[in-house]
């Protein structure tokens, strides 16, 4: 078994789009995900990220945030993806799935240092997690992350 990280491409969709819906039904992500993947991925293809509203200074405003896909494959196949956003000095692993078949492989794993590699020890990351996704938090605690912020989301920073 051979795990490849590539970038994503429009084909990607579908199934990514299916895997954000069955997570917001199931609670892994916030319910209007569910109406918002197609568009968002389409901005994110499209062009290279989207308009979302940041607090700057006490004022909240709306910002656009760089956004990628990457995908990891196993033995040619689409397993799992990855969307991390860039902001100033900040790269949130935003959101991620994997398809049911190729769950426990490696694939977040490898997403999330892949990612990770690209960027130096002066940039945050960090990534939000519902509670419900408890997978998705000891995997990131695996890779160096700790709870920073408690609630619903709880939110990890990458410890360096």
């Amino acid at each position: 078994m051979s795990i490849v990280i590539r970038s994503g491409k429009q084909g990607d969709m579908p199934w990514i789009v299916a895997l954000l819906q069955e997570g917001a039904q199931q609670g892994h992500f916030g319910p209007t995900i569910a109406n918002q993947a197609a568009p968002l991925l389409n901005a994110i293809f499209n062009g290279g990220g989207f308009m979302m509203m940041k607090l700057r200074g006490g004022i909240q405003a709306p910002c656009f945030v760089t956004a990628a896909v990457l995908v990891a494959e196993i033995d040619g196949t689409p397993a799992s993806f990855l969307i991390p956003l860039k902001d100033g000095n900040e790269v949130e692993l935003h959101l991620a799935g994997t398809r049911k078949q190729f769950r426990r492989n490696g694939c977040f794993r490898e997403l999330t240092r892949h990612e990770v590699g690209k960027h130096t020890t002066k940039v945050k990351i960090f990534a939000r997690c519902y509670k419900k996704s408890t997978w998705a938090v000891e995997a990131l605690k695996k890779e160096n992350f700790e709870i920073t912020k408690s609630g619903d989301p709880l939110e990890l920073s990458l410890s360096r």
